[in-house]
């Protein structure tokens, strides 16, 4: 694309201001990278570093009329239109010079390009020519040393009007602009300014750092805040963790609105996120930006000075950026409350009891962003040649931008080395912090700040939402809640959940919906660092082992509700009791189980690896594991296996041992992996009949028949079930029977002895009391209900089916509901009803995929052949 496709006329500029304007414009659509439009220029033979660039872009003065020239042929701009913008160059360099006073007295230092100077000698220029800026007995400006250097002196006489659309005057109308011109305008510029008091010229700040070179990944947040600004007294807030972007985005949004506003521009660094420095004081900020505006004195009250900051910017249209906000409170007195004043801020703290018209949440890059916008501060043929390396360090630094122009700035110092060893060191928790620091930017010093802010604070409340901050930090789990919290902190649930509210509020954690919160990965190595600088080994080592113990109560608690008859082969949890999460119903145990299993594995797994906690390990696999089973989480079950095998094994319990192992069996056996299941559960039997186990031998019978039948070794199948009933009946285990029965009818309808099996169905619904084991009872409908469609009634079929799907769907059991619409979608294609089946089984398929990969393949197979026969 060239210029002439962008549609930037330059001779529209009539000021340097306007001139930069459009050059950033031809930047933008441009769509290249500053360092790109750097390496053009070089290849183009001429001078032009990113970093020049940047500052060309982010003043109001003219450039050098060589680094326009450098700009446009980079952008690839013809050589006819690049001759129109120097024209206009040479046009406004001329009138700036003709700016100039001619009889300034010696020593009187000039002023700089494109700006007028403030001293009491200085000189502008109106529509008549130059005029004269008085001294303070005069009726022109009044010379304040401690006036921002950057000021723009504009012409303000009574007779003077708007600049029109070709860079005349257009005519006054009652000593106001011509708002009439000025809507006809795309974007009013800051030259466009409006009289003042006492006819004198009036200074325009224009105090906005540089705009970000890259800005990549944040489409959606600038057309946003683009939309918000645009609003009359618009107050724009956004807000996100320490190293998101935020002032990025807001200068990125300030630089491309601030043509808009006749007043000029003011901006502060509000230091709510500057180590070691105080927040500023709202009374200081309001004195710089008043002076910055020409106000003769500033009031010594804060209310005062923040009425007259008001009466000032009302009629003007000033936009203000405040930066790195402390709180509401601090910016309250800050705001321009004009129609046509708009105000932007950044915090990484929520404000919510800030007024603004629009709030903005800038949360980290998504993977695709962050590999751009590493691209564009390395280079992509880097990233292209060791992609591994890109995709590990992309991956590390979690969307951070700050993290990526951190490792981007590494890399870029070191343009030839490899990128894998830096990769490495991203991916070793114990160095990925110090990798993040560079010259002085450190995500770790940013986000230490947030932290300092509760840690330092006087109320109990605030300090103890830092050692939680820190605690809540040490487990490996993907998502914490306020009963764990409280748990491991050993804290009321009721102090816990503030603590977490405040923490969000903060964005030092996110809230992830449903009553849990989470640590961005980052955050999580901060927190670590601060609990192992600020709390002793036996303190964190108690922190996990009461957070096991708690996990473990509550999961016995939720198992039971689910399967009331199980014991699970465990002790009672002796440990302290502690609030748990509410669990009135199998519905809601279900929903916790299925919530937390994985947090489950993290846990045990960690307390493994460390050592602790050994038998809380074990028994939290072995409660788990029917849950799993049901559930259809196949990888964790198996992982639970080895955790509690491993786990007895150090505790040398053999009878805990065999229970790990049948665990690892009976997942083997969901994958259709029967040789390497079978030899399993045969070891186990051994053991269990060793140690005279009975009750754990029957479950091991009962495992070892149904792979038999898997394998089509019926007869075998149906000794191993048989011996499995005698003993779950000696034992008066009549809950258990059930689930034999409904596995010896399916041995019986393998063989086509189908009144077999549905007495065997029948009888094993009558020996187990319905509703005490709800997801068994689905399970043994869907088993019946394929014993009648193999039978050929196929109606019948479909109620049983039917049955089981409505029990699933009030528990939210997802391989539940899947396997019940699998075996509906076999009815009905029995019935020859194509279309209900298909339907069936689509979303039998997706209900199971990842959850049960015999089953997905038997959807498969039955679509294909429904396709195939259409």
């Amino acid at each position: 694309m060239t210029a002439a496709d962008f549609g930037v006329n330059p001779t529209t500029a009539t000021s340097p201001e306007q001139y930069v304007m459009l050059l950033r414009r031809i930047r933008d659509q441009s769509g290249l990278a500053y360092r790109e439009i750097a390496r053009r220029a070089q290849r183009n033979g001429d001078v032009l570093p990113a970093s020049t660039l940047a500052t060309m872009l982010g003043r109001s003065t003219l450039p050098r009329r060589d680094l326009v020239t450098a700009l446009l042929r980079a952008c690839g701009v013809p050589d006819d239109r690049a001759a129109a913008w120097l024209a206009v160059w040479g046009q406004l360099a001329a009138d700036r010079t003709a700016a100039r006073s001619p009889a300034a007295a010696p020593g009187t230092p000039s002023s700089r390009p494109g700006h007028s100077p403030v001293g009491r000698a200085a000189r502008t220029t109106g529509p008549g020519g130059p005029v004269a800026a008085l001294g303070a007995g005069g009726s022109g400006l009044i010379s304040h040393p401690q006036r921002s250097a950057a000021l723009r002196l504009i012409p303000a006489g009574d007779g003077g009007g708007t600049v029109g659309p070709d860079g005349g005057r257009a005519a006054a109308s009652g000593g106001r602009r011509d708002r009439t011109v000025l809507r006809g305008l795309p974007w009013p510029t800051a030259d466009e300014a409006r009289p003042v008091e006492g006819g004198s010229g009036a200074p325009v700040p224009y105090q906005l750092p540089p705009a970000p070179p890259l800005m990549i990944g944040r489409s959606a947040e600038i057309d946003r805040l683009l939309a918000s600004t645009a609003a009359g007294a618009a107050v724009c807030l956004v807000e996100g963790a320490g190293g998101v972007g935020k002032s990025a985005l807001a200068l990125h949004v300030a630089h491309r609105i601030v043509g808009r506003y006749g007043g000029g521009c003011l901006y502060a660094d509000l230091r709510g996120a500057t180590d070691g420095i105080a927040a500023a004081e709202p009374a200081d900020v309001l004195g710089r930006f008043l002076r910055a505006l020409g106000v003769p004195a500033v009031p010594a009250s804060l209310d005062e000075a923040s009425a007259l900051l008001r009466t000032w910017t009302a009629e003007r249209g000033v936009l203000v950026v405040l930066d790195n906000a402390a709180s509401a409170a601090q910016v309250r007195p800050l705001l321009a409350s004009g129609p046509e004043c708009t105000t932007i801020i950044t915090s990484r703290w929520m404000l919510p009891d800030l007024d603004t018209t629009a709030r903005i949440r800038l949360d980290p890059l998504p993977d695709d962003a962050a590999h751009g916008l590493l691209a564009g501060l390395t280079s992509a043929e880097r990233l292209r040649a060791e992609p591994a390396a890109a995709a590990t360090i992309v991956r590390r630094c979690g969307g951070l931008p700050l993290a990526l122009r951190i490792v981007g700035a590494r890399a870029a110092a070191r343009p030839d080395a490899s990128l894998t060893g830096l990769a490495e060191r991203m991916d070793d928790e114990g160095t990925r912090l110090d990798v993040l620091e560079v010259g002085d930017l450190s995500v770790r010093a940013s986000l230490h700040l947030g932290y300092q802010a509760f840690e330092d604070a006087r109320q109990d409340e605030r300090r103890q939402a830092a050692r939680l901050f820190r605690l809540a930090a040490l487990p490996d789990w993907t998502h914490l809640t306020p009963y764990g919290c409280a748990a491991l902190a050993d804290l009321p649930v009721a102090a816990a959940e503030p603590a977490l509210d405040a923490l969000v509020d903060a964005h030092l954690i996110e809230s992830a919906g449903g009553g849990t919160y989470r640590f961005h990965d980052v955050v999580r190595l901060c927190a670590r660092e601060r609990a192992e600088a600020v709390d002793d080994p036996p303190q964190r080592e108690e922190v996990l082992c009461r957070l096991t113990g708690w996990l473990l109560t509550t999961t016995a608690r939720a198992a039971r509700l689910l399967y009331p008859d199980d014991r699970f082969g465990i002790a009672e949890p002796t440990g302290p009791g502690r609030p748990g999460p509410p669990l009135g119903s199998t519905a809601d145990a279900w929903a916790w189980l299925d919530r937390e299993h994985t947090n489950l594995l993290l846990i045990a797994r960690q307390q493994m690896a460390a050592g602790r906690t050994l038998a809380e390990v074990r028994d939290l696999a072995l409660v788990a594991a029917k849950f799993l089973d049901y559930a259809g989480y196949i990888a964790e079950q198996q992982q639970f296996g080895d955790l509690a095998f491993t786990a007895a094994s150090r505790c040398d319990d053999r009878s805990g041992e065999a229970s790990g192992l049948n665990i690892i069996a009976v997942a083997l056996l969901r994958q259709g992996r029967l040789d390497e299941a079978i030899p399993i559960l045969e070891r186990c039997l051994a053991v269990q009949r060793e140690l005279g186990d009975r009750s754990r031998e029957a479950a091991i019978l009962n495992n070892l028949g149904n792979a038999l039948r898997d394998r089509g070794d019926l007869t075998g199948a149906l000794h191993h079930l048989r011996a499995a009933l005698v003993i779950r009946r000696q034992l008066g285990h009549r809950h258990k029977e059930g689930s034999v029965l409904d596995n010896l009818a399916l041995v019986y309808q393998r063989q086509g002895d189908y009144s077999r099996a549905i007495a065997c169905h029948e009888a094993g619904r009558a020996v187990a009391d319905s509703g005490t084991d709800p997801l068994r009872e689905a399970q043994a409908l869907v088993n019946f209900a394929e014993t009648l469609q193999a039978s050929g009634d196929h109606r019948a079929a479909i109620g049983r089916a039917a049955e089981s799907l409505e029990i699933c769907r009030r528990h939210e059991h997802q391989r539940g509901i899947g396997l019940a619409l699998q075996m509906l979608g076999d009815a009905h294609a029995g019935l020859g009803r194509w279309a209900v089946a298909r339907g069936h089984w689509r979303e039998a398929l997706e209900r199971l995929d990842g959850l049960d990969p015999q089953a997905c393949a038997r959807l498969r197979a039955a679509l294909a052949r429904a396709a195939a026969t259409r």
